[in-house]
């Protein structure tokens, strides 16, 4: 199964976009940035000191492409996701909480709902009301702890990595993740 963005780019020009969605027909969550203002107690000032080993766990989850599934030995019901092993998707990381959010497939929609996670969950800015369910199309930027995430309904995947796949304009310059950037001359 392919782990990070180039992995599933090559399976995608090798299987062409009928085929990929066939192979690969789960949503996404792709780590698109690293980042964030945390919650918290700000009476010891606002500064996080994060060490090299934390910086480099973290920036290693960069690019990472999650499935959004059960896990083989899990109860029915919405996918888990957290820091911990014991659930469906883990986020190996301090700022995601044990328990963090849950993502249900409810009448064909996928509802996400914070489970009252320290640093939050935000769908496209905006904060979730913990235990308040939020429908998702396909398409929306997250943010758990400190990450950044882009959720991707599978034909929405296809056309991501399709797009990415795309020759650039010469007058622009990509990131990683397929925003456009002006290049200064």
């Amino acid at each position: 199964m392919p782990a990070y963005l180039a992995d599933f780019e090559a399976e995608y020009r090798r299987l062409g976009p009928q085929s990929f969605v066939r192979a690969y027909p789960w949503p996404v969550l792709v780590v698109a940035g690293i980042g964030g203002v945390l919650q918290g107690n700000l009476s010891r000032g606002g500064t996080m000191i994060a060490s090299n080993s934390e910086l480099l766990q973290a920036t290693a989850l960069a690019g990472r492409v999650f499935p959004v599934v059960k896990g083989r030995n899990s109860l029915p019901g919405p996918v888990t996701i957290g820091r911990t092993s014991d659930n469906d998707l883990a986020i190996p990381e301090y700022t995601i909480s044990t328990r963090h959010c849950l993502l249900a497939l409810v009448d064909g929609e996928y509802r996400l709902t914070d489970l009252g996670a320290t640093n939050g969950t935000f769908v496209d800015d905006v904060p979730l009301p913990p235990r308040k369910p939020c429908r998702l199309r396909g398409g929306e930027t997250l943010r758990m702890g400190r990450f950044t995430l882009l959720f991707h309904l599978p034909r929405g995947f296809g056309e991501f990595l399709r797009q990415r796949a795309q020759p650039q304009d010469q007058d622009q310059d990509q990131d990683d993740f397929g925003n456009a950037n002006k290049k200064v001359i």
